[in-house]
């Protein structure tokens, strides 16, 4: 380029590999695995295909999206249909998808089925082997990056809901090629603390935020679930957020679905905890109180000498139960005497005659009300039966075949529509009689003239 040639500007050369790209390649296929599968409130999807030394970045906008038969989820390998263009925001080179058609599973869920399946059947997955965590913890164990925002996000939270629990770091990278063997190393080294110098601890949590399949590949190794549950402290898996799953959270005592749902999950809240402590100790002092009182008065009664037997003391309470022992035998007595008033009264309204009377009189009424409804039944049947056979004596009457009975004739096209003109007769003629029909030809005005003459 020499100094008297213009130089682009970013947005003009942008465009001009935008419209090379599009010229160059156009419509075409490409095979691979979707990785990084999100979509925002625009409603499109955005991810990256990948294969084993490349990737590139696709978006499915939201117009599209709900043709598809295919769901678009990690690991899934995909043939998709599209345009490969320059997106010129970013200077980035983006596969813009209008057909996804699935492929089968791709090598990473592919080999992460694979050991859920193995670790499931060896019973590593198994409720009953999973162990409780403290109510009260004094001690934790953090497993994560020393940087980024999830440890100072739980770092913060622990601070306010539990600021008696102190957390140790042991710092471990959370992401790339051999953090599941620092991440494994970290765990065996706080199952013997002391042997390895570091403080013991109550539990661990094992975290780091959200990330794509890649991202999070270490910890869906059989060397950390194997750690996880030699470990011999209960573990608690905070990895990704919410909807993402990897095999450290099958295999570990519990699941946190992100790492500040981790703290809230293993730590009591100090403000609540307060309140339960202020409300026990009122209950504690309230019941001493009591206790205190019955004993000095119980102290009193022996200084007086009034009391000369131990069991003088139940006394008020045996006469207190014969007490409510009468009340209720009277009170049952009552009830079961009213109970046989109410009775006899009832039986003495009750004329017996004078029912099977009234029975029987609702007996014939109903026999001649449904004698009535029969006459009027019949009635209403001859007359509609009347109405009836008058109207199929007017339908026989309008019949066209009735008229041929008389004598008059049906004329017919060859295509067998009804003839009503005579200009409308210009091809072959069917005239259709009462015991048949014949064939006929229209006469031309020639013929016309000669029968004339």
């Amino acid at each position: 380029m020499t100094e008297s040639e213009e130089a682009w500007s970013v947005s003009n050369l942008l465009s001009f590999l935008k419209n090379t790209v599009e010229g160059a390649v156009g419509t075409c296929r490409v095979v691979g695995e979707v990785s990084g599968c999100r979509q925002p409130s625009s409603g499109h999807i955005y991810f990256t295909l990948k294969d084993s030394s490349a990737q590139l970045s696709c978006v499915v906008y939201r117009f599209r999206a709900g043709l598809f038969t295919a769901h678009l989820k990690e690991g899934m390998l995909v043939q998709l249909t599209g345009t490969p263009t320059v997106w010129e925001g970013r200077g980035s080179l983006q596969f813009i998808v209008s057909h996804v058609r699935e492929a089968g599973v791709g090598s990473l869920q592919q080999q992460f089925e694979a050991l859920k399946e193995k670790l499931r059947a060896e019973g590593l997955f198994a409720q009953e082997r999973k162990r409780k965590l403290p109510r009260y913890p004094r001690t934790v164990g953090l497993v994560t990056s020393a940087t980024g925002a999830v440890i100072q996000d739980m770092r913060h939270r622990l601070e306010q809901r539990a600021p008696w629990i102190r957390a140790y770091l042991l710092p471990v990278p959370v992401q790339g090629k051999g953090a599941e063997l620092k991440l494994a190393d970290a765990l065996r080294r706080w199952s013997e603390p002391e042997k390895h110098g570091l403080p013991a601890v109550e539990y661990i949590i094992i975290a780091r935020g959200g990330g794509s399949q890649e991202d999070l590949n270490c910890f869906n190794q059989e060397i950390l679930a194997r750690a996880i549950a030699a470990c011999s402290v209960p573990v608690v898996s905070a990895v990704g957020h919410e909807t993402d799953f990897t095999i450290a959270d099958f295999v570990a005592d519990l699941r946190a679905p992100t790492p500040t749902a981790a703290i809230e999950l293993t730590t009591p809240d100090a403000s609540a905890l307060h309140a339960m402590l202020c409300e026990t100790e009122t209950r504690l002092r309230h019941t001493v109180r009591r206790r205190l009182e019955k004993a000095h008065l119980e102290l009193r009664v022996l200084e007086s000498g009034a009391l000369r037997h131990p069991l003088d003391l139940l006394a008020p309470h045996v006469q207190r139960i014969d007490m409510f022992q009468e009340e209720l035998i009277d009170s049952t007595k009552r009830r079961l005497t009213h109970a046989l008033h109410t009775l006899d009264l009832y039986h003495s309204r009750i004329n017996i005659p004078r029912l099977l009377a009234i029975v029987e009189r609702g007996q014939e009424q109903l026999a001649a009300i449904r004698q009535k409804i029969a006459m009027q039944l019949n009635i209403v049947l001859n007359r509609q039966r009347s109405a009836l056979d008058l109207q199929e004596q007017r339908l026989l009457a309008a019949s066209p075949h009735h008229a041929l009975q008389r004598g008059f004739t049906l004329v017919y096209s060859e295509r067998g529509t009804l003839i009503k003109r005579a200009t409308d007769a210009t091809t072959r003629l069917r005239i259709q009689f009462a015991d048949g029909s014949i064939d006929a030809l229209p006469l031309n005005d020639a013929q016309k003239q000669s029968t004339s003459s």
